[in-house]
């Protein structure tokens, strides 16, 4: 695929093509240009080839700009409005319910609304850029007002939920460029980068690249280069994830990934996404001896605790994997654990030669992570966010160590019976039994439990199966004694036993399959270590236990083997 140009490489080849071209060649392109243009742009056409451009008013600007700013106040003031009724929608399920808005448009507002935004454009292509960038400013932050007549309340809209309400058709985005541009026009400087990063922090402007804003308006910006060197330098001293981003977009504009990789040493302190944004550049790009360079070089100066750190970690492994680079490999796996102190990081590290020695470490090393997590203070920083881990993700990261014994008695303390979903007993039951269970094949009713455990942990869907593969790479590793087995066999038969009555017994049909699931895998758990039939043998026990429930009896059928 190839790739695509940005504005300034797109502006300089069409300029390099237009100076090979003779006068003759360029009439004849534009009269070509013209006579394939659509109907409805053909005025607009025209008028690009005016100094002065020229737009169809019915009525004078002056005239338009005092009744716009006239109108703009009612709304403002609320002397014009929307009116609106709320009442509860109600969903299957039995909490299932929210609270939902119809409006009604008595001033038509919307209506208005359309005119006003076409008036603002034509104003900008007046070039009349300082009274366009006042209105457009005005208009795209004024709340609007909607009463609820019933309960005689007022709420305010943001345009944005105007469009989302279908009370006015608008092409937000581009409304957002034409504000942005008719503001670069007037300003300069700081000023102009703060404003149009107050902007870009608005809803409407999401999504919105720097680069787009190049491509609007009537005639071509000025002195571009000259603004990305102050946007550069105002986004590298600008805290918060937008910063980072739109940072890491100004210097590929600039001067590609040498530019992105220059700031990032320089920037890393506030900015630790660039290192990463890099990275992953460099990996999409196939550079992968230039990314490892650069992410072994970014793990050695970026704090440990920083989460972002381990993805670069990450990075630069999968970049190792590709050149078969074990001491790389290694160095990453144990650098992503100790920023990312995930089970995923942490099953992986038995892929390593010195395994034992370097989980027990790491183990230790999760013990000492504070367990509240910083995602309050740093949800608009992401990039800042520090490595924590709960209790029960220790506890996980424990039994996989091999402290059977201790998560074992653990466990013992415990009498929930019901609310598993919710419970770290809900996790480990399964994992005993997955952990007894001696054939490497995995079954239907214990891909179930898997199924269960990846739930409960939260994991991804592209995880799911790296956790399948993991759980069985690090199985073969683990030896139990006979002892051990006899022990945890025992307690898993008391806690199914109770947990079959808690649900079964007490009706609750919607975890009739869970029951199954841990029933026909602790079976199939008892005949992989011997005893005859064992599988059979245990879901009939259980059957006759409840030999009315015949809704129970049939979430068996899904576990069989073709």
């Amino acid at each position: 695929m190839r790739k695509a140009m940005n504005y300034s490489e797109f502006m300089k080849a069409v300029d390099e093509k237009l100076s090979d071209m003779s006068e003759v060649e360029k009439t004849e392109w534009i009269h070509n240009m013209a006579r394939t243009t659509n109907e409805n742009q053909r005025i607009i056409f025209l008028n690009s080839l005016t100094k002065k451009q020229e737009y169809c008013l019915e009525i004078s600007i002056k005239k338009e700009i005092k009744e716009l700013e006239d109108w703009c106040r009612k709304v403002k003031d609320a002397e014009i409005y929307f009116e609106c009724s709320g009442y509860e929608e109600y969903g299957d399920g039995y909490w299932d319910s929210d609270y939902t808005y119809e409006y009604s448009d008595i001033f038509e507002i919307g209506k208005e609304l359309s005119r006003v935004f076409q008036i603002l454009e034509g104003l900008l292509f007046q070039k009349e850029y300082q009274q366009a960038a006042a209105l457009y400013d005005v208009l795209c932050s004024i709340p609007f007002s909607a009463l609820d007549s019933d309960i005689e309340e007022w709420s305010e809209l943001e345009l944005e939920e105007l469009v989302e309400e279908k009370l006015v058709t608008l092409d937000l985005k581009r409304i957002a460029l034409n504000m942005m541009y008719a503001k670069y026009q007037v300003t300069e400087g700081e000023e102009r980068a703060v404003t149009l990063y107050r902007y870009l922090s608005w809803d409407m402007c999401k999504n919105i690249k720097v680069e787009e804003l190049f491509t609007v308006g009537p005639e071509e910006l000025k002195g571009i280069d000259g603004f990305m060197e102050d946007w550069i330098s105002f986004l590298k001293n600008t805290n918060g994830d937008q910063a980072g981003g739109l940072l890491s977009e100004a210097c590929i504009y600039q001067g590609g990934i040498s530019r992105l990789c220059e700031v990032a040493r320089e920037a890393w302190e506030r900015h630790p996404v660039l290192y990463h944004h890099a990275c992953k550049y460099l990996l999409h790009e196939k550079k992968e001896v230039e990314c490892i360079k650069l992410a072994m070089e970014a793990i050695s100066v970026l704090p440990e605790k920083l989460l972002i750190r381990g993805n670069i970690a990450d990075l630069a492994a999968k970049a190792a994997v590709q050149l078969e680079d074990t001491d790389i490999i290694n160095q990453c796996y144990e650098a992503a654990f100790y920023s990312q102190s995930t089970l995923y990081h942490y099953l992986r590290l038995f892929e390593l030669s010195d395994y034992q020695n370097i989980a027990d470490r790491a183990v230790k090393y999760a013990k000492t992570l504070p367990e509240n997590s910083m995602w309050e203070e740093y949800h608009k920083n992401k990039q800042m966010m520090v490595n924590s881990i709960s209790k029960e993700h220790k506890m996980l990261l424990r039994f996989f160590n091999g402290e059977f014994d201790y998560i074992y008695e653990e466990c013992k303390k415990d009498r929930i019976t019901l609310g598993w979903s919710s419970n770290f007993k809900g996790t480990v039951v399964p994992l005993f039994i997955l952990l007894l269970y001696k054939n490497k094949k995995i079954t239907k009713a214990g891909q179930r439990l898997i199924d269960g455990i990846e739930y409960r942990l939260g994991s991804t869907e592209d995880y799911r199966q790296s956790f399948t593969d993991q759980f069985l790479g690090w199985k073969e590793k683990v030896v139990l004694r006979n002892e051990q087995y006899e022990k945890y066999i025992g307690w898993l038969k008391e806690e199914i036993d109770k947990r079959t009555e808690a649900v079964v017994g007490g009706n609750h049909r919607k975890s009739y399959y869970k029951a199954a699931a841990l029933i026909t895998a602790l079976g199939e758990t008892l005949e992989s270590n011997g005893k005859l039939h064992g599988r059979m043998v245990t879901i009939e026990h259980y059957k006759k236990m409840h030999p009315r429930k015949r809704a129970f009896k049939a979430e068996f059928e899904q576990f069989n083997e073709e």
